[in-house]
């Protein structure tokens, strides 16, 4: 009964990672089209704000990913530790 409760606890922690990225990446889809979107509404904006406002999209789009892969690499690794990764598997998975 311990080992079904522990795959629930992965299982549960998993999908709670995938709703906070799945957050995550509405927040920026928001803010990019806060940045973006204005870019198509107005012709008449000087360059260098056009430029600024490209670049403050793609900043945040990497600043995403990467606290995407944080948090991921975070989560999961504690979720494994939590669980103890593979010492319980049956499966042999080294290649031999």
């Amino acid at each position: 009964m311990s080992n079904v409760k522990d795959k629930f606890l992965t299982i549960s922690m998993i999908a709670i990672l995938l709703l906070i990225v799945w957050g995550m990446f509405l927040g920026v889809l928001y803010l990019m089209s806060v940045f973006v979107i204005p870019l198509t509404t107005s012709p008449n904006e000087p360059l260098l704000l056009s430029v600024y406002r490209i670049g403050t999209a793609l900043l945040i789009l990497v600043v995403w990913i990467i606290g995407w892969h944080r948090l991921a690499t975070f989560w999961l690794y504690r979720v494994l530790k939590k669980g103890g990764g593979h010492e319980g598997s049956e499966r042999n998975d080294s290649p031999s």
